[in-house]
């Protein structure tokens, strides 16, 4: 392997050495089972000598050397097989046999359970903690990498990781163990023969790294189109309603099988070249075998310097390498697949996270005059162009601070600062005159509340939505949220009530019930600053009044940042701010700014025409 797969493998395996004591056991297993599988190999070789030549059999016991060992063996074997006739010696070599046999597969039975559980905690181990650090992840990861991508690296990904290791580590040990041992018992029974296998190695290891090589690259390819695979599912099914009724099933049918069709194409690819690894070790083989055959073969009839017992163990012994040598270069494939998943995995994994730790009372900072922001200046990370410019107003406690601009103009990007959903690029944002970012992220975060068009709602029972971030409510706190945010009544017409499932992202509710979900949540945190994103913009005018009614209830007595799309909404703020490309044009009450008659008027004066023909109509 090369410095760079080392240094993933190193990684991978961090992961396996937790549950070190069930990985030695498997190391233990292995190396009784090669042991049985040695001893069952040698033992069916002795049959020549106890069927054809019993008589040969030597009884004197040999001199220890080095040239010696396989006599020594030999002379072992046969006490222990020895008997008064070849059909009770027979007899003690096909016991033998079965129960050397019967030993290995009950060690590989028991060492497969022990790697299934090693397979499964690692499995879930490696999930839990990447899953735990994207959700430690910045917002800006989010907005530039695609969520079917982050979906297929932790499931797929993570197995193919797993895969890579708990089938290959364990392997790694095994078969050079199993092939060491071969190739020892060859040395032992003719070394001038083994000598020769050598020559092939250099040729079978050149061979298993040129497909190694390109096996990780295809492989890393398919991965990224499996990725873009989840992606379209995640989009398609998430947005199926559009789908619907633009009539575009066909145009999204087709672009995933379009990406079904390259995934299974480099899915091939890599199959196929790493399919012709064990073909071509185990054709390599048989050529060295076919040589061998003929140079042995001649040295047992000719000379007969090397008895047919020695000859038909050193071939046993020669042909039990090929599956080693084959499950090697099978590993190294496997391998090469494990790391183009790490590469992926750990390119998460090395992603900086937020200083986000476990919320601590203490960390949540005090809030008893207001917020500022001085000379704001932000652009999103990747980008040139400025998003903000110079922003300077106050938020004073107990006030209601309105944003209103067109599109594009920043407003919503004010809002992800003051979370530090992003941090700024100039200027300073602070609490009481403590700068944010001197403040504990999740004590930070304690402070607000926030209310979107967008709204969040998990596949759970209302009551869970309600509590979301506050687990220890009591039921009668639930009840009053919900009350005070105009969703009491529609809860309790619900079929289970406050414990009716609502559906993947509340799809069992309309636009104006998820809002109202959405706010008795915040109110039953109330936290000492809302933030209220365009909440009303997309519902129906008899949504809108309830959702209106119940954000009221929310924002009494409390501070507030609102993006409002209607200005209606916010005629009785304290201040209002109008951007523009991200600037600052305007700032003062609703009275101050239809004085001043610019942006802020021609923006009321659009709205109160389009509203005054819609009453007309």
């Amino acid at each position: 392997m090369k410095k760079g797969s080392i240094a993933l493998y190193k990684r991978m395996l961090v992961y396996l050495t937790v549950y070190w004591q069930w990985f030695l056991l498997s190391i233990l297993l292995s190396f009784f089972v090669v042991n049985f599988e040695a001893l069952s190999l040698w033992f069916g070789a002795s049959l020549i000598q106890t069927l054809f030549e019993p008589a040969n059999a030597s009884m004197v016991r040999p001199e220890f050397s080095i040239n010696n060992i396989n006599e020594l063996l030999k002379y072992w074997t046969y006490q222990a097989i020895k008997r008064d006739s070849p059909f009770e010696s027979l007899k003690v070599v096909c016991g033998l046999m079965a129960v050397t046999f019967f030993l290995k597969n009950l060690l590989i039975y028991i060492k497969a359970l022990v790697m299934a559980k090693l397979n499964l905690v690692i499995v879930r181990d490696m999930r839990n903690q990447l899953f735990d650090h994207v959700l430690r992840l910045p917002v800006s990861y989010y907005d530039r990498t695609k969520s079917g991508n982050i979906i297929s690296i932790i499931l797929n990904d993570v197995q193919s990781i797993n895969a890579s290791m708990t089938g290959t580590f364990d392997k790694l040990f095994v078969e050079p163990m199993r092939l060491i041992f071969f190739i020892a018992m060859l040395f032992i029974i003719n070394a001038k023969l083994t000598l020769a296998v050598f020559i092939i190695f250099p040729v079978l290891g050149y061979c298993i790294g040129a497909i190694g090589k390109s096996v990780r690259r295809r492989s890393k390819r398919s991965l990224e189109y499996m990725a873009g695979l989840i992606s379209i599912l995640h989009e398609t099914i998430g947005g199926v309603r559009v789908v619907k009724m633009f009539n575009m099933n066909n145009k999204e049918n087709t672009k995933f099988q379009n990406e079904n069709d390259r995934f299974i194409h480099h899915s091939y690819k890599s199959t196929t070249i790493g399919a012709i690894s064990s073909p071509l070790t185990e054709s390599l083989g048989v050529v060295v075998v076919i040589i061998l055959l003929w140079y042995g073969g001649r040295e047992v009839l000719a000379n007969g310097t090397f008895r047919a017992e020695d000859f038909v163990r050193f071939l046993i012994f020669l042909f039990s390498t090929f599956t080693p040598l084959k499950a090697l270069g099978a590993i190294n494939n496997t391998l090469q697949r494990g790391f183009a998943a790490a590469e992926r995995v750990f390119d998460v994994l090395d992603q900086s996270e937020e200083r986000l730790i476990f919320l601590k009372p203490e960390n949540v900072p005090v809030f008893n005059k207001g917020i500022k922001l001085s000379g704001v200046g932000f652009k999103y990370p990747g980008t040139e162009k400025a998003v903000l410019q110079d922003i300077n107003f106050s938020i004073d406690k107990g006030s209601i601070v309105a944003l209103v601009g067109s599109s594009g103009a920043g407003k919503s990007t004010i809002l992800d600062l003051l979370p530090r959903f992003y941090d700024i690029n100039s200027g300073s944002i602070t609490i009481d005159g403590r700068d944010i970012r001197e403040i504990d992220l999740a004590g930070l975060r304690e402070l607000f509340g926030i209310v979107s068009q967008e709204t969040v709602l998990f596949n759970d029972t209302v009551y869970n939505n309600i509590i979301y971030g506050m687990p220890n409510a009591s039921k009668e706190q639930v009840i009053s949220a919900a009350n005070a945010a105009n969703a009491l009544e529609f809860i309790e017409k619900m079929p289970e009530g406050l414990d009716t499932i609502i559906g993947e992202r509340g799809v069992m509710l309309s636009g104006g019930q998820r809002q109202r979900l959405s706010i008795a949540r915040a109110l039953l945190r109330n936290p000492p600053v809302l933030i209220l994103d365009e909440a009303t913009s997309a519902l129906d005018t008899e949504s809108e009044r309830l959702v209106q009614a119940a954000i009221n209830n929310l924002i009494e007595n409390r501070t507030a940042l609102v993006v409002a799309h209607r200005l209606s909404t916010i005629r009785h703020a304290d201040l209002i701010i109008v951007l523009e490309s991200g600037k600052i044009v305007e700032k003062g009450t609703h009275e101050e700014l239809i004085a001043l008659n610019k942006k802020y008027k021609y923006f009321y004066d659009i709205q109160f025409a389009s509203s005054a023909i819609e009453a007309a109509t």
